[in-house]
């Protein structure tokens, strides 16, 4: 009589952290298909039967490592985004202090070392977008922008069309984003060794003028 395969036990909350935190570290390294299930378990320090018990399998895996990324963004802007008052309560020119609030935590997690590995991972999904993509774009871009977005159509007091509103919002995170996923290259052309406290407030000083300036004007009156 053959026996019955053991199932494994649940992952404690700390292994568990341990395999979602090497996971984003070797998916955005090294890509889905680039890692193996022998590979994660190792470096997680655990067994590979806890990956396919829990997660089903790699593939479960990695999108169960685009939600843990969701979630600590979304976490990290937490602060931010509870600050955030109704877009009802306050008039169209209240809305740009609340605009920079945002824009002030997205710099924070930017410029936060742990953000280097969320963002590789989320880079390779940017380029080769998969179902993980989907996870990432609801819980990060539909709600932490769709916030941004309110706040400027709000701000512009139908002075732009819906697609300029949201042009606007494209570039205000392109300026943040590209401290993390050009990080090198920014060193590198503003001659910095790394970004300390002296560079992160010149940092934040320009981008809050940059923002100032992005919604100062209307884009179909420019040349």
């Amino acid at each position: 009589m053959s026996k019955k395969p053991q199932k494994s036990e649940p992952l404690s909350a700390p292994t568990n952290d341990r395999l979602l935190e090497t996971a984003v570290d070797l998916f955005g390294r090294k890509g889905l298909e680039g890692v193996s299930t022998r590979a994660l378990a190792a470096a997680a320090d655990t067994a590979m039967s806890s990956i396919t018990y829990h997660y089903g399998g790699k593939e479960g895996l990695y999108l169960a490592t685009a939600r843990h990324i969701a979630e600590k963004i979304e976490s990290g802007l937490g602060p931010a985004l509870a600050l955030l008052p109704s877009i009802d309560k306050i008039k169209p020119e209240e809305a740009l202090p609340h605009i920079l609030t945002v824009v002030d935590g997205m710099l924070g997690l930017m410029l936060n070392p742990q953000s280097a590995a969320w963002a590789r991972f989320i880079v390779r999904e940017q380029m080769e977008p998969t179902e993980a993509f989907q996870i990432l774009y609801r819980h990060i871009f539909d709600r932490v922008a769709g916030r941004v977005i309110a706040l400027v159509e709000h701000y512009g007091n139908g002075r732009w069309s819906r697609e300029d509103a949201r042009l606007k919002v494209v570039s205000i995170l392109g300026q943040i984003v590209v401290f993390r996923v050009a990080r090198a290259t920014a060193l590198r052309f503003m001659e910095w060794d790394d970004i300390d406290p002296v560079h992160a407030a010149k940092i934040r000083r320009a981008v809050h003028a940059h923002c100032r300036a992005i919604l100062s004007n209307n884009i179909e009156d420019l040349p």
